[in-house]
């Protein structure tokens, strides 16, 4: 099982309080920020429904999925440094995370990641390209690609359902 969060361009929310809640930092653009599960043959198991876009990847899947469930004790989970933090908050099988670069310090002004933690990373990162490829996919779908203009939370919901529906689909056609 393969987690990751996919953000999605809307319109600029009118109001200074409003436009902070949708504002992303990393996509440096106002957001909506959706939670995606997948597998290698990008089938996606599930889809969350919008958050605002100054949420992170982490706090997401914590609504979504409630640490005190045993939830995924039978899986081997796979995810970015955006769920940093995981580990020690839900038990599962296993769990495939990278590793953070060390912060710059005055004892560390050029920090780096041993070799070993750099083949790590890549590992992890070939695994979880996959979901990648799953949120490419349901991509393709204009709707989602270009900015939102919806203003109802629930339609756009809806929208980001029905299009990994639609990708499932279509791989079910070509019997990947």
């Amino acid at each position: 099982m393969i987690f990751d969060g996919t953000e999605n361009e809307c319109e600029r929310p009118i109001g200074p309080e409003n436009q902070k809640v949708k504002y992303s930092g990393k996509q440096k653009d106002h957001t909506d920020l959706a939670m995606v599960l997948s597998d290698k043959r990008t089938w996606i198991y599930y889809v969350s429904k919008f958050y605002d876009g100054s949420t992170v990847d982490y706090s997401v899947f914590k609504k979504e999925f409630p640490p005190e469930m045993d939830w995924f004790s039978k899986f081997k989970l796979i995810f970015d440094l955006g769920f940093y933090g995981v580990t020690k908050s839900y038990k599962a099988l296993k769990i495939l995370i990278g590793f953070k670069r060390p912060r710059k310090s005055k004892n560390n002004p050029k920090p780096e990641l041993t070799k070993e933690q750099k083949e790590w990373n890549k590992k992890v990162g070939s695994e979880r390209i996959y979901v990648e490829h799953a949120i490419g996919k349901m991509k393709i779908f204009r709707i989602l690609k270009n900015r939102c203009r919806m203003k109802g939370d629930e339609l756009k919901n809806k929208v980001i359902g029905v299009c990994a529906g639609l990708w499932n689909y279509k791989i079910q056609l070509k019997g990947l």
